[in-house]
């Protein structure tokens, strides 16, 4: 996978700077399940990449940022991972279910809002 200049600078930071305090992990789901540390969750995307199901399994909520003693922004990373899988078109599987909720939940059909549309 190539990712892009900006995607490795975002990881680089993180890589090289995060303390591993982990405070980012106290209250996050996801960090939790995939990393010991979010350091070495990004010293590994540097090496060896990561499993595409990683990113996309980020809410990017950004508390991480905000807890964060540095304010390093892991869920723009990951945002950033998963604007470069896209454009490798790299969708992933596992998120068919996602596109099928965004069809149907916009669906005049299963849409129970009443939008003051006159009839």
């Amino acid at each position: 996978m190539e990712y892009s200049e900006k995607t490795i600078e975002m990881a680089q930071l993180i890589a090289e700077n995060c303390t591993s305090c982990k405070r980012c992990m106290k209250d996050c789901l996801f960090l939790q399940r995939y990393c010991q540390d979010p350091q070495k969750l990004f010293q590994q995307f540097l090496k060896e990449d990561l499993e595409p199901i990683v990113p996309y399994s980020c809410m990017l909520c950004g508390r991480c940022s905000v807890v964060c003693p540095l304010q390093l922004k892991l869920d723009e990373a990951f945002l950033a991972m998963r604007r470069d899988l896209i454009k490798e078109g790299l969708p992933l599987k596992e998120l068919k279910s996602v596109v099928l909720h965004q069809k149907l939940s916009t669906s005049k059909l299963f849409t129970a809002v009443n939008r003051g549309e006159k009839k």
